[in-house]
């Protein structure tokens, strides 16, 4: 059995001509949405063995604040450039590629829309939206996650800022 978080980046400043969607930063109240995120998180799982995140930069953030809460070096995060705009076989290959020889939680950071597409395609639970900072935590009945697909799979828990 595998653990999967799936998280929305939190909130972000607003696009600006001067700066590039990717360089984006959080607002003060997209850290503190994924500081209590991460709190909650960590009431809900206790651990996470990787985090994979996309390269943008509020992504890496989102993911550094999950990090500090769970006590996980920011070093061990993995950024991946092709999850920024990426569809969600992106994603898939990025997932199965992981060597989860001592890993059995992971959480992924990413974006819009497909990241709600695929956390929507895993519940049975419809979800009206998938706000920045919210999570969805899925048990996979698999025994590495080289066997990830899109499918349904058992919502543990699911969390909205």
């Amino acid at each position: 059995m595998k653990t999967i978080v799936f998280m929305r980046h939190a909130k972000a400043e607003v696009i600006k001509l001067e700066k590039s969607d990717f360089e984006r930063k959080l607002t003060d109240k997209g850290k503190n949405d994924a500081q209590n995120a991460a709190k909650s998180l960590l009431k809900d799982i206790h651990k996470i063995d990787l985090i994979i995140t996309s390269s943008a930069k509020r992504t890496f953030k989102t993911a550094k604040i999950v990090a500090e809460v769970f006590d996980i070096d920011k070093k061990e995060i993995l950024c991946f450039d092709e999850l920024y705009e990426a569809e969600h076989n992106e994603y898939l290959k990025v997932i199965r590629s992981i060597d989860d020889t001592n890993i059995n939680t992971v959480l992924v950071v990413g974006h819009n829309p497909t990241i709600f597409a695929i956390a929507d395609a895993m519940s049975s639970f419809l979800f009206d939206d998938f706000k920045p900072g919210a999570y969805v935590v899925f048990n996979i009945p698999i025994e590495t996650f080289k066997m990830f697909v899109l499918g349904p799979a058992n919502l543990l828990h699911s969390y909205t800022p």
